[in-house]
């Protein structure tokens, strides 16, 4: 909003407020209060109810995108003073007129903001029409009182109307009943419309505009008293009170509305925190049909390859735009892809533009970060598949450099040592003991090459597992082991093999950590396969304290683990020894 702007806001709500409090004090120290009510309980209603005005206009230009309806109040504020300036301008042909003239302005002007409610525009033709009746109701008044209202001096104590053409002194009565009279007729006809579209209605609508037919019941039984006291001198003692009370609820029940409907687009914000996880279409409708009090809400959502819209269950949208049932409006959301979702409501609720943005923003947002997750999802999934081809890749490479050792190198060094004893055999028959001493030293250290390169082709592949099976490698684990080591294994079905290469290695380097780290004195591994997951856990009775540290031990069980999109979780106690867990899922089974 430009400064502009607000300075013109600004200086209306100050006249509106000054006005007010001038009238009444200006009227105090005069002591001429003319037809209105006197006394100092009045003037503090009367600047009460002028104050409530501005002070709702400054909120609804706030709240509301049109600017109508502040205006409106600012308006009324003003004009309902405009009666305590008659005595004061009494001695002036060319004003008095005048300002009788607009006393009763601010009546048009509420009337006004009770049909332009909530949007702060004439929607329906017969509000449009209701509006002309009023405005040439209070034209012809006005008219009247300019062009007629001659009162003699001694009955009121005023200067010649200047405007008068046939003058009359009894023309500011008649126009007074007449004007109270239409004034009534039109009241009621705006309460009667109200009331009925009120019960007519669906909870949205009912629950939009609560609390304006009441006020505009309580102005009507207001205007009837003053009409009463007006034509037959009626003193109706504290009943008179209701009349500026009414007319001071309207403005706040307009204000009140719109905060009600500003309070439903902030628990619209709450749907995105509803559908975090997915946009899950049944919680997506009954949430936003809960939020907005709007139970026959109904949410469609587009299926791109039925190419048209099918509901929360699956099925096609029936046939027949919604918008065309009685009642219904339809919300339309589409994003840069293309259409997303079509919504059915309650007609009430179109009254309010930014409700409705909210819905469809947080859909769209929903929307958005759903297909935002599944992104990532598959991009984690292609990056687990790859991790694992990687580590499948790894397993390959590693065997068949463990055969090649195996077949190739091992066994020539096996026959090697095979020439050697026996030339050792020769020499020793043919007495020749230095020959025969230096083939044994050379025979033993060939066996020490042969047994370095068997640990060396362990550590690429375990070859117990090769020829035997995940039980036998882990047990040979176990005899290997500075630690009495219990075991316990329930794997009914052989593993991949890259899950049993992993199972293994991590199981010997918890072993050798619980032999060289935690002083422990016993160890048990227990391995399970249930329901799509093999899990092991290896325990010992140490000294605790373990946990994964950058370059440990423990974070190459992890990464080796999560490489197959396993978990790793260990549990160290200072002084409680050491569990360390391992889950990984089992996806292929090999008999």
């Amino acid at each position: 909003m430009n400064a502009g702007r607000i300075a013109v806001r600004t200086l209306a709500v100050i006249v509106a407020v000054a006005s007010n409090v001038a009238a009444q004090v200006v009227s105090a120290i005069t002591g001429d209060y003319g037809p209105r009510p006197q006394g100092v309980g009045w003037a503090i209603v009367f600047i009460v109810v002028g104050v409530d005005y501005a002070v709702c206009a400054i909120i609804a230009w706030k709240i509301v995108r049109n600017p109508v309806p502040g205006w409106l109040m600012v308006g009324a504020s003003v004009f309902w003073t405009a009666g305590a300036w008659y005595p004061v301008t009494r001695d002036n042909g060319w004003v008095w007129p005048v300002v009788e003239g607009v006393t009763d302005l601010w009546a048009p002007l509420v009337g006004i903001l009770v049909l332009v409610y909530p949007t702060g525009r004439l929607v329906a033709r017969f509000d449009r029409v209701l509006v002309v009746a009023v405005l040439c109701a209070f034209a012809v008044r006005f008219a009247g009182i300019l062009l007629f209202s001659s009162p003699t001096p001694a009955e009121c104590g005023c200067a010649t109307n200047a405007y008068a053409i046939v003058p009359s002194d009894g023309a500011d009565f008649w126009l007074g009943v007449a004007w109270r009279v239409v004034g009534l007729g039109l009241m009621l006809t705006v309460a009667v419309r109200l009331i009925m579209r009120w019960f007519q209605s669906t909870l949205p609508a009912r629950r939009v505009a609560f609390v304006m037919p009441l006020a505009i019941l309580l102005w009507c039984y207001g205007t009837v008293q003053d009409s009463l006291s007006f034509t037959l001198g009626w003193q109706s003692g504290w009943l008179q009170f209701v009349p500026p009370i009414a007319i001071a609820l309207i403005p706040p029940s307009f204000v009140g509305g719109v905060l009600y409907a500003r309070g439903l687009r902030s628990r619209v914000a709450d749907l995105v925190i509803v559908a975090r996880d997915k946009v899950d279409r049944t919680l997506w409708e009954s949430s936003l049909a809960r939020t907005l009090h709007d139970s026959s809400l109904r949410v469609f959502w587009w299926d791109e390859q039925l190419k048209g819209y099918e509901t929360s269950d699956g099925d096609r949208m029936p046939d027949g735009a919604p918008a065309d049932r009685p009642g219904r409006s339809t919300l339309a959301i589409d994003s840069d892809q293309g259409p997303i979702a079509l919504i059915e409501h309650d007609v009430a609720l179109s009254q309010d533009d930014r409700l409705l943005d909210a819905v469809s923003s947080a859909l769209l947002l929903s929307v958005d970060n759903d297909r935002l997750r599944q992104r990532l999802e598959r991009t984690l999934q292609e990056v687990r598949d790859s991790r694992l081809r990687i580590v499948e890749e790894g397993y390959l490479a590693r065997r068949r450099l463990e055969r090649d050792l195996h077949d190739g190198s091992q066994q020539q060094l096996v026959s090697l040592a095979i020439g050697l004893r026996i030339a050792t055999s020769k020499a020793q028959a043919a007495g020749n003991d230095d020959l025969a001493s230096d083939l044994e030293r050379a025979s033993a250290q060939l066996a020490d090459a042969l047994r370095e390169l068997r640990e060396l082709a362990r550590g690429i592949h375990p070859t117990v597992l090769t020829d035997g099976d995940l039980r036998s490698a882990i047990e040979e684990l176990a005899v290997r082991s500075h630690l009495p080591v219990e075991i316990h294994i329930e794997v009914g079905e052989r593993l991949s093999e890259v899950i049993e290469e992993t199972i293994y290695y991590c199981v010997s380097e918890c072993l050798t950590n619980a032999a060289k780290h935690s002083s422990a004195r016993n160890c048990a591994v227990t391995v399970t396969a249930t329901g799509g997951t093999v899990s092991v856990v290896v325990k010992d009775d140490g000294q605790g304290g373990a946990r994964i540290e950058p370059g440990g031990g423990l974070e190459g069980v992890r990464d080796r683990v999560e490489a197959v999109d396993g978990h790793a979780e260990v549990q160290s106690v200072a002084g409680l020894g050491t569990i360390i867990e391992l889950t990984i899922p089992v996806p292929v089974a090999v008999s």
